[in-house]
């Protein structure tokens, strides 16, 4: 998605949020900016606010310098690039790392953080994405496993040629530690956003709970439903967000690992609601992959809050969040 784009949504957004909040008696800030290649916004509200947002984006542009792929100076950069050879991590990186392989198991391997290779060859949200041909695929699909990864204590390997990517989990895991962050400066409500990815601490100023907008995936700069929580982040992956085009088709960014291709199933969106944004974040992507039947019976197996789109219009949301959730387009068609 382009930066405008997440601009007008992220304006959207909060928007939802704070409509009908009532008066806001605590000092608040606000600071947007720009990491992690999408737009962020935190606003906290109480004395420290100030310094709180302001730790918090020091915080998360320091994450960035330890994952991002693209960074030469950065821990993944140097495993991504070093043959096969053992690298040490930083404590933090090594941590994410972990979670992540958890969470790869955990959903059979919908989420994988070895996918880069696969995403790297299509290319999908940049100027040179194509479809790749068949042979391609199939060279580059013995590197996303992420079954190969060794990691023990902060010293870690991978196959020669495979990369790590923690994109899929890194604002998820972000916006944990923004919390912590801005719990430590004293703050009791705030909103973060940090691309698809919103956490909303405690309760608006009239002790209800806040309102977030759910992306509409045929209207990305609206919404057509919302979720009325507190305490917990909502996180969304649909379709909508990085695609291409070819051929009469649509390829979108989020890859089955088991088949080199975009997921093809019956879902535009998947949201996740849970107080743990970093399992959430793969969740939206294995629960995406999976498709419809099999996501909501994951969803029950693992006690999992989620709200799903299909590609026809209907909604479905598990039986968790059905109290809080509330259909907003008469374009969809809430199934009971």
């Amino acid at each position: 998605m382009k930066k405008r784009q997440i601009g007008i949504l992220l304006a959207v957004l909060l928007g939802l949020l704070l409509a009908g909040c009532g008066k806001q008696k605590k000092q608040d800030y606000t600071q947007d900016f720009y990491a992690m290649d999408t737009a962020m916004r935190i606003t906290a509200y109480g004395d420290r606010a100030r310094d709180a947002v302001t730790e918090s984006v020091s915080y998360i542009n320091m994450l960035e310098a330890d994952i991002s792929r693209t960074r030469e100076s950065s821990d993944i950069f140097a495993l991504n690039h070093a043959e096969g050879e053992p690298t040490e991590l930083s404590q933090q990186t090594a941590d994410i790392l972990q979670e992540a392989l958890e969470l790869a198991a955990q959903t059979e391997g919908r989420f994988d953080p070895t996918i880069a290779p696969l995403s790297d060859l299509w290319g999908i949200g940049t100027e040179q994405a194509a479809v790749p041909a068949q042979e391609e695929i199939d060279n580059v699909l013995p590197l996303v496993d992420y079954t190969k990864v060794s990691l023990d204590g902060t010293t870690a390997s991978i196959p020669a040629g495979a990369e790590i990517d923690l994109g899929g989990i890194g604002k998820g895991y972000a916006a944990d530690h923004v919390i912590e962050i801005l719990k430590e400066n004293g703050v009791e409500q705030a909103v973060v956003s940090l691309g698809g990815n919103v956490y909303v601490l405690g309760e608006k100023e009239d002790g209800i709970p806040w309102k977030v907008g759910i992306t509409d995936p045929e209207n990305p700069g609206d919404y057509f439903a919302s979720l009325s929580v507190s305490d917990t982040a909502v996180v969304t992956s649909g379709d909508y967000e990085r695609y291409l085009e070819a051929d009469g088709k649509r390829y979108c960014h989020i890859f089955d690992p088991e088949t080199g291709y975009s997921a093809e199933t019956d879902l535009r969106s998947v949201t996740v609601v849970s107080s743990d944004s970093t399992s959430a974040d793969a969740y939206t992507t294995a629960l995406f992959v999976m498709g419809l039947e099999e996501a909501m019976a994951f969803c029950k197996q693992h006690q999992i809050e989620a709200v799903f789109v299909c590609k026809d219009h209907t909604v479905h949301v598990t039986d968790g969040l059905k109290p809080s959730f509330e259909l907003q387009s008469t374009e969809y068609t809430y199934a009971e």
